[in-house]
């Protein structure tokens, strides 16, 4: 298992590869939702198990908001997701990145709990998904 770090055009198969997947075919997001101008600009991460195949990403802005975060059905709770948040707030400390932010699905909310990520708890829709805005200081 490890986590490669890229951009956008050096990995956009394998990034789009696994949100389309995860977010546009397995919880039905808009696709217009999906894709943003911040792919470009964002540093990508993109987890692989023994074989060539990706098992999941994530996006890191400028600004510390870390996103995207998808693992595929197959690979999860076997670490992968754990590994690209490790990564994401990793390379945010490295960059002098201060604080790290994200939007998370609720149902996700006790994972990011666990990596010490904190809430106010309100929720708000987002994509179609209840979502909760959460920070962590690194």
């Amino acid at each position: 298992m490890n986590v490669l770090t890229s951009d956008w055009n050096s990995s956009k198969a394998q990034l789009s590869f696994v949100r389309k997947q995860v977010f546009i075919i397995e919880q039905g997001i808009p696709a217009e939702d999906e894709w943003d101008e911040h792919d470009q600009d964002a540093v990508h991460f993109v987890s692989f198990g023994t074989t060539a195949v990706p098992t999941g990403v994530c996006r890191l802005l400028n600004n510390g908001h870390i996103g995207r975060l998808a693992v595929l059905p197959a690979y999860r709770l076997q670490g992968y997701g754990e590994m690209l948040l490790q990564k994401a707030v990793q390379v945010a400390r490295e960059i002098g990145i201060k604080k790290v932010f994200l939007d998370a699905q609720v149902e996700a909310q006790v994972f990011y709990e666990k990596h010490h990520f904190k809430t106010d708890g309100k929720v708000f829709l987002e994509a179609t998904k209840l979502h909760v805005r959460m920070e962590r200081l690194i």
